[in-house]
């Protein structure tokens, strides 16, 4: 099993001014997963979102998001036009969507789409956080949503493992399609809003979106959204964007105001506003829960219901599982991921960690693109993401404590024992920056300047220094505002051991 690695991260964000020394934004990487944390208001979480990332939201665009799921300019004009006409949101995501927008531009990226031969605006963001929702729009969105597997354990088919005596486990296959562009702009992002009602929360998405497609919060709720088999023409309008709708059931510290956090808090949350067309939602949460799993069924023509264990054959106990397939608001049809996880439970219903994630891993198919796992009572998060030719769920996973990325939040810094001590000054920069690297003993190192995705920039050997500390002056005149990464790669002399630690430069002009 992976071990957490995070890497140190000296270089932060502060909403509109580097002055400001509240930290409200910052990315680092876990196991080379790119993670973007915020903790500004909700046009702040957006502006940070878009000046750190503002070049892959918009090459995603132009790669994925216009030409392949919207089928290019044409088809992606009618969805502006359908989204105006058809969709509502809450003001707090037209904040987000136009920090987002406004963070890009001042960072420098231009907002002009070569593909859409015209800027992006605010509304494109909210397009792109609803393709789930244009499933049911018109008959060539059909299948642009994603597939799904969840698998909830939790009470008597949990009891006799020893880590968990009863305790949830929660695990997820998001499958959509294995293309490149959806690969390689994985992201995970925390997020502490600023509203009191509101509490932390963690979604594991891609770039460019906000919603909770796959979400854990701070309470040790989960969510989980997957289409469903039957997609029918969308009728009304007022349709709310489900991935939204699942965050506000997420983020809300109480949605419905029972007095408890709940699964049901996202249920709920989603059936509060029409849907434009068919979904899965399952939900769960912790083991001491009255109803620790549900899953909501739901579509724009046939209504909605809530499936729990009592609607399962004798035989599953305490495990529910969900794909893409109604099992109650209409008759069952035939799902081979679903047959396979079932004839798992049937030779036994008893779980633990390992086995509910290798169970899942029945339902693994080749467009899997994140395996994730929640443990709610430990706070333990386990998480693999595809890699090109390599689906998530045949990649080990990474191993975190939920609190220690909640924890992040707010921390300038993460220490650990290193063999190489380096400070970057200043930073930001605006035109030059020292890179102080120093050793208990000179040491050959090679120091490597990358952008957000990894493309080198800057190269710099050092062979046999005489000396414990090398300054390196690295210009930034003519780079480009946003965030860069400087390696340090080296053979340390005492253990003979390859080391290579990573600190963060801001470029800001």
């Amino acid at each position: 099993m992976k071990k957490l690695v995070i890497l140190i991260i000296t270089g932060f964000l502060s909403l509109n001014t580097f002055s400001n020394p509240i930290v409200s934004a910052d990315t680092l990487r876990i196991d080379g997963k790119l993670v973007l944390w915020l903790r500004a208001d909700n046009y702040g979480n957006g502006w940070n979102y878009g000046y750190l990332l503002g070049s892959r939201i918009m090459a995603l665009f132009d790669n994925y998001v216009i030409p392949t799921a919207f089928g290019g300019a044409t088809n992606y004009n009618m969805a502006r036009q359908v989204y105006d006409q058809y969709f509502i949101v809450d003001e707090k995501y037209n904040e987000i969507a136009h920090g987002i927008v406004d963070g890009i531009e001042q960072s420098g990226v231009s907002l002009f789409s070569q593909v859409l031969n015209d800027n992006l605006g605010f509304k494109d963001l909210l397009i792109a956080n609803s393709i789930p929702d244009f499933t049911a729009m018109d008959e060539k969105w059909k299948n642009i949503g994603p597939g799904c597997s969840n698998l909830t354990s939790w009470g008597e088919a949990t009891i006799n493992a020893p880590e968990l005596s009863g305790e949830t486990v929660i695990s997820r296959n998001l499958d959509w399609t294995n293309n490149p562009n959806l690969i390689n702009n994985a992201i995970i992002i925390i997020w502490a809003p600023a509203d009191p009602d509101e509490q932390r929360w963690i979604s594991f998405g891609f770039i460019g979106l906000f919603g909770a497609l796959s979400g854990i919060n701070e309470s040790g709720i989960a969510t989980f959204q997957n289409m469903s088999n039957y997609i029918s023409s969308a009728t009304g309008s007022g349709f709310y964007p489900v991935n939204l709708a699942q965050r506000n059931g997420l983020e809300k510290m109480d949605y419905n105001l029972d007095g408890i956090c709940s699964p049901r808090d996202v249920s709920d949350a989603v059936r509060a506003h029409p849907v434009s067309s068919s979904f899965i939602i399952h939900s769960a949460g912790p083991s001491s829960l009255d109803i620790p799993a549900e899953i909501l069924e739901i579509h724009n023509t046939f209504g909605d219901t809530i499936r729990t264990k009592i609607n399962n054959p004798e035989y599953f106990g305490d495990n529910l599982v969900a794909t893409n397939h109604f099992r109650l608001l209409k008759p069952p049809t035939y799902c081979v991921r679903y047959q396979r996880i079932n004839d798992s439970i049937s030779n036994s219903n008893q779980m633990s960690i390992v086995r509910n994630w290798n169970v899942l891993k029945t339902a693994g198919v080749s467009i899997n693109l994140h395996t994730i796992q929640f443990v709610p009572n430990k706070n333990i998060l386990r998480f693999s993401f595809a890699e090109i030719g390599t689906p998530a769920y045949q990649i080990e996973p990474t191993e975190v404590w939920v609190d220690t990325l909640f924890a992040l939040v707010g921390i300038n810094e993460i220490k650990k024992a290193s063999a190489v001590e380096i400070v970057i000054s200043p930073n930001p920069c605006k035109s030059l920056s020292t890179i102080s690297v120093r050793f208990e003993t000179p040491t050959s190192f090679i120091c490597r300047i990358t952008d957000i995705s990894g493309k080198l920039i800057e190269r710099f050997v050092y062979l046999n220094p005489t000396e414990k500390q090398v300054a390196i002056g690295w210009g930034s005149a003519n780079i480009p505002n946003g965030i860069y990464f400087c390696s340090i790669e080296f053979v340390d002399p005492a253990s003979g051991k390859q080391y290579k630690e990573s600190r963060k430069i801001v470029v800001s002009k």
